[in-house]
């Protein structure tokens, strides 16, 4: 069994690697995984590349808080270094990503998931629940 998943957010861990193969980014998010390698969407250059397993590590993206809807949210400082989506948003709706193999059949797997509002960009955008932190951390119900 994979230690990965589909909608994992990875980073290669060997950059002479990366750059023998030509990628620009190490930075990713895994669209199909076995349990020897996967395929990784470099996302901020539009390129997909094949990695074995043992080449990528999950980022490490911190204990997972509760939120909910209505919560003043940004992205989590290891994800404003690969995206950029600016200012705060604030959680509109729950909501999951289903995924699919790379043939377009879809899987079981879906990863959890919110819809946010951020009024910088005047734009909503599903982003994954472990992607996601609050704005003020010393807020009081």
């Amino acid at each position: 069994m994979s230690i990965f998943q589909i909608g994992d957010i990875v980073i290669g861990n060997n950059a002479w690697l990366i750059g023998m193969i030509g990628a620009s980014s190490q930075f990713g998010v895994i669209t199909d995984t076995n349990e020897h390698s996967s395929v990784i969407y470099l996302f901020t250059t539009d390129e997909t590349i094949t990695l074995l397993n043992g080449y990528i590590d999950k980022l490490d993206m911190g204990d997972e808080i509760k939120l909910k809807i209505g919560d003043l949210v940004e992205l989590k400082p290891k994800i404003k270094n690969i995206l950029t989506i600016n200012g705060v948003g604030t959680i509109v709706s729950e909501t999951i990503i289903n995924t699919s193999n790379l043939d377009g059949t879809w899987t079981d797997e879906v990863i959890d998931a919110f819809l946010v509002y951020f009024p910088q960009d005047d734009y909503k955008y599903t982003i994954p629940r472990s992607c996601l932190q609050l704005f003020y951390k010393n807020k009081k119900d």
